[in-house]
């Protein structure tokens, strides 16, 4: 499954992919992606897989997210989902989820509640 990261704007419905600079709504729902938008939105992606040492209930729980609206018209992102973070992480499936850059995804099994 491909996940693209993005930061979260304080107070905003915005966000900014990791590796660009522009704030974008991704529940905007338009009948094209500019080609620059979508480079950076897939330099901001990874591929998570089941077998990795992440918790079942966050792969669970990134499945069931929906794919933004934004993604939905491009063919290079129909099928990925947003991880929206603020502080670096995001409460998903009953566990803390987060990306540091250098060392990729990580996952703090301690019960958190969903935000």
């Amino acid at each position: 499954m491909h996940l693209v990261l993005v930061r979260r704007l304080p107070g905003s419905p915005l966000v900014v992919p990791l590796a660009g600079q522009t704030a974008l709504d991704l529940q905007a729902e338009q009948k094209t992606v500019d080609d620059e938008t979508v480079r950076i939105l897939l330099d901001s992606s990874l591929v998570v897989d089941v077998g990795e040492d992440i918790a079942p209930e966050a792969v669970d729980a990134l499945r069931r997210m929906a794919v933004p609206p934004l993604f939905r018209s491009s063919p290079w992102l129909r099928r990925c989902r947003a991880l929206a973070l603020e502080g670096g992480c995001a409460a998903l499936g009953g566990v803390r989820i987060g990306y540091r850059t250098g060392r990729g995804l990580w996952v703090d099994h301690a019960d958190v509640t969903d935000e």
